[in-house]
C-alpha cells in the first residue's frame, strides 16, 4: 500500500534540506554539524537511571529524538502561480508545480498530493485528478488558494534595484553536493500580473546583497574584543560575564536553576572527559591527558578550588551563522532556523607571552523557530547587519539581539537542560598529535544511550558521543565499502545519516583524525572495484569530519583556526581534482553558497523552497 505522502512529507523531520541554489554545507568552523536526530535504535538498551537521576529528568523533561524514515525528495522543474484576480497582498490564485519526470526519486509522489506551506495557509497540491487536477498521475500538481503578489513586485523591484548598481549582470548560484555546478541569470520580471497569467516563482539569492563578513562568518575585532560582551583571558581586558564569554554561555547552558549542576562542575566534568580512555560504540578514545598542565593546573581557581569561570582560558574567536544547518523544509509546514555557533580557541602562557592555541571549541546552537514567517524574519536580522559598521555599538548591539535568540537559558523546553545547544565539539592538536575532532552533547534517558561513552551517560552534563557522518577507521575495509555499496543512491541524492551500528557491527565512530601528511587517495577511499559509485564514495567521504577536514579537500585541519583565519574552502572558488580518481575536476565554493542561501530565505516567497534538496552534509 502506498504511504500518504503529503502526510509523511509534512511531518518528517529527520532530513536535512538544502535549495539546490544554495547547498550549504561544509563546517564554517571546525567540528561537524548536527545530524538528524536519534532516538532508541532496535534493539538499543534503556537507561535505567538511578533514583536521584530520576528525579532530575522529571525535572528535565524529555525530547523526542526519533531517528524517523528518511524519505526521498520531490525534485521539482517549475512552480507557476496564476492569479484569478486584481493583484493584492491575498490574490486568489491557481498553482502548478511540475516534478521532474527524469528522476526516478519522483515515482513515489506520482497520483499522490502534496501539502505545502504559503503564509498562514495550507495549499493541497493534488496530482490525483480530483477537484482541479486534470490528469492523474502526470507529475504536474495543481492547487488553489492566495499568493501575496505585492511582496512578489516587492522582490522583483528589489532585483532591479541591485541590477542597476551592480557592474556585473546579476547571477544566482546552483550547488550539488556542495560543488558549484553552474550560475543562472537573474533578471527582474515585470511587476504587472494580469489575470490568468503564468508568473513563474523562482528560488533567487542575490549573494551580492550579504557581506560574509558581517552576516555570516563575524571576525573583527570590534566584535570579537567587544569589552562590555567578551573576555580576553591574555589581556584580562573585557567584561567576564559577557554575552560571548565562555563564562556565560556555559552557564546559560548549564542552567544551574533548572539542572541543579552548577557550572563549575559542568565544565570541570566536561574537562575531565580527555583524563581517561572513552569507550564510545565500542571504539576507544584514547586519553589525553595534557589536558591537566595544559588547561585545568593554569586555569584560576576559587577560593574552594573550583574553576573560576570568570577567568576561563578561552578567547572568542568567531560568531557563525549556520542558518544553512536547516532542518526540514518550510515549504511543507515544518522547518527550522538552522544553528548558531561560537569558537573559541584555549589559551596558554601570561602577560606578553599569552597566546592563543590550536585547542578549539565550538559552541553549536539549534535555532528553534519554526514555520516559514519565523524562519524568514530571523533570516532577514542576520542580513541587516549587513548593512550596519561592522564592530560597531549599533551592530554589536544588533548581533547580540541574534545571538540571544539562541545562547540564553530555557529557551528549548523540550532539550535537555532547556537549552538550545545541539552539540559542543573540540578540534586539536595542542594535547597530542594527531589533530583530532570530539563530539559532545547533552543526554536524557528518551535518546539512544549507546551514542554516547559507557559508563554514562549523565544527565545534565556534556557526555562524550558520537561524532556525526564519521565512522571509525577501524571499519574502512569492511563495513565502509558495503555500506556505501548498499546505500549509494541515498548518498547520492543526501537521504542517509551514518548509523551507529550496521547490522550487529558498530560503525559510526566516537572521533575522527586527521593525521598528517594527507593521504592519496583520501583516507574513506577504496579502488573501484570495491566501490564502484565514485560520486557516492567521494559524497560519504566530503560528509565526514576527517574528510571535510583532511584529505577529501586537503585542507589543513580547521576551517577557521585559532587566530581566525580562514581554510581555502571558505576563502573563495577553490578546484579540486577528485582526490582519489584525479576527475571529476569540481569546484567549491561555500561562502558564495551560503550568502544565496541567505539572501533567498529572508526575501523570497516560502513556495520557493519547494525547490529543495536534502543533503546529508551536516559540517
Amino acid at each position: 500500500m502506498k504511504p500518504v505522502v503529503s502526510s509523511l512529507w509534512k511531518h518528517s523531520r529527520s532530513v536535512r534540506w538544502r535549495l539546490p541554489f544554495a547547498l550549504l554545507a561544509s563546517s564554517l568552523a571546525v567540528g561537524c554539524g548536527q545530524p538528524a536526530p536519534e532516538g532508541s535504535e532496535p534493539g538499543a538498551p534503556v537507561a535505567e537511571p538511578s533514583a536521584q537521576d530520576a528525579v532530575l529528568e522529571e525535572t528535565l523533561g524529555s525530547v523526542t529524538q526519533a531517528l524517523e524514515e528518511e524519505l526521498a525528495r520531490p525534485v521539482v522543474e517549475s512552480l507557476v502561480a496564476i492569479p484569478q484576480g486584481a493583484t493584492s497582498k491575498a490574490t486568489a490564485s491557481l498553482f502548478e508545480l511540475k516534478l521532474d519526470a527524469k528522476r526516478s526519486e519522483n515515482e513515489q509522489f506520482r497520483g499522490q498530493t502534496l501539502t505545502m506551506a504559503e503564509g498562514s495557509q495550507q495549499l493541497l497540491f493534488r496530482d490525483d485528478g480530483q477537484n482541479g487536477d486534470a490528469v492523474a498521475g502526470d507529475l504536474l500538481f495543481t492547487a488553489s488558494g492566495t499568493f501575496d503578489f505585492v511582496a512578489l513586485q516587492a522582490e522583483q523591484q528589489r532585483i532591479a534595484q541591485a541590477q542597476s548598481e551592480s557592474q556585473e549582470p546579476l547571477t544566482t548560484a546552483v550547488f550539488e553536493n556542495r560543488a558549484l555546478v553552474r550560475t543562472v541569470p537573474v533578471t527582474a520580471m515585470s511587476t504587472v500580473f494580469q489575470v490568468g497569467q503564468r508568473v513563474p516563482i523562482r528560488p533567487i539569492g542575490l549573494a551580492s546583497l550579504v557581506d560574509p563578513a558581517r552576516s555570516l562568518i563575524i571576525r573583527a575585532p570590534g566584535v570579537i574584543n567587544d569589552p562590555t560582551r567578551t573576555w580576553d583571558p591574555c589581556t584580562n581586558v573585557g567584561n567576564p560575564t559577557g554575552k560571548w564569554t565562555f563564562n556565560y554561555l556555559m552557564t546559560e547552558m548549564a542552567n544551574q536553576p533548572f539542572t541543579g549542576v552548577a557550572p563549575t562542575t559542568f565544565v570541570r566534568e566536561w574537562v575531565r572527559q580527555w583524563e581517561a580512555p572513552r569507550t564510545i560504540n565500542s571504539f576507544v578514545s584514547p586519553p589525553r591527558t595534557n589536558i591537566v598542565p595544559k588547561l585545568v593546573t593554569p586555569w584560576p581557581k576559587l577560593g574552594t578550588g573550583e574553576l573560576n569561570l570568570a577567568k576561563s582560558p578561552f578567547k572568542l574567536i568567531a560568531i557563525v551563522n549556520r542558518l544553512d544547518l536547516a532542518g526540514s523544509n518550510p515549504a511543507y509546514g515544518s522547518g527550522s532556523a538552522g544553528e548558531g555557533r561560537f569558537i573559541f580557541a584555549a589559551t596558554e602562557g601570561t602577560g606578553t607571552a599569552c597566546h592563543t592555541t590550536p585547542f578549539l571549541v565550538i559552541l553549536e546552537y539549534g535555532v528553534d523557530k519554526t514555520g516559514c514567517a519565523s524562519i524568514k524574519a530571523y533570516a532577514q536580522q542576520w542580513q541587516a547587519l549587513s548593512g550596519l559598521v561592522l564592530g560597531s555599538a549599533s551592530y554589536n548591539a544588533a548581533l547580540e539581539a541574534l545571538t540571544e535568540q539562541f545562547a540564553k537559558r530555557d529557551l528549548s523546553p523540550r532539550k535537555p537542560n532547556r537549552s538550545s545547544i545541539n552539540q559542543v565539539r573540540t578540534n586539536e592538536n595542542w594535547l597530542l598529535n594527531p589533530w583530532e575532532l570530539r563530539e559532545f552533547r547533552l543526554w536524557n534517558t528518551t535518546v539512544n544511550p549507546n551514542s554516547f561513552a559507557t559508563p554514562g551517560p549523565v544527565l545534565g552534563l556534556l557526555n562524550s558521543h558520537t561524532v556525526a557522518q564519521t565512522p571509525d577507521r577501524a571499519t574502512k575495509t569492511t563495513v565502509f565499502p558495503s555500506y556505501v555499496n548498499a546505500n549509494a543512491a541515498a548518498i547520492v541524492a543526501g537521504t542517509y545519516t551514518v548509523p551507529l551500528v550496521v547490522g550487529a557491527t558498530p560503525f559510526r565512530g566516537g572521533r575522527s583524525i586527521v593525521p598528517s601528511p594527507f593521504a592519496t587517495p583520501p583516507f574513506w577511499s577504496l579502488p573501484a572495484a570495491s566501490i564502484p559509485n565514485r560520486q557516492a564514495r567521494h559524497v560519504f567521504s566530503l560528509n565526514t569530519c576527517d574528510g571535510c577536514h583532511g584529505d577529501e579537500l586537503g585542507i589543513s585541519f580547521t576551517h577557521v583556526n585559532w587566530n581566525g583565519a580562514l581554510s581555502p574552502f571558505l576563502s573563495g572558488p577553490m578546484v579540486v581534482p577528485d582526490r582519489a580518481d584525479g576527475a571529476p575536476v569540481r569546484t567549491f565554493n561555500e561562502v558564495l553558497a551560503r550568502q544565496t542561501f541567505l539572501d533567498q530565505t529572508a526575501n523570497q516567497s516560502c513556495l520557493t523552497a519547494a525547490f529543495t534538496a536534502t543533503s546529508a552534509s551536516v559540517h
